[in-house]
């Protein structure tokens, strides 16, 4: 991370998209039909989500530290 905290949140905001792409990768990838699986992906979605929601908190935080927000 760089000495800049709007660089550190803009890290971390990047780490938390990457991950959501992930989990949706991995799900998108599983050969499982069913209830369970529907209810399985659905919580994968929402934890998903959550981490883009995460990141977008994060880079609009980074954007006020630069003067941009």
């Amino acid at each position: 991370m760089s000495g800049h905290p709007a660089d550190g949140l803009r890290s971390h905001a990047a780490a938390l998209r990457e991950r959501a792409d992930r989990l949706r990768g991995a799900c998108a990838g599983l050969d499982w039909r069913g209830p369970q699986a529907e209810a399985f992906r659905a919580r994968v979605e929402e934890l998903a989500q959550r981490c883009a929601t995460a990141a977008d908190g994060l880079s609009r935080s980074a954007a006020r530290l630069d003067g941009r927000g």
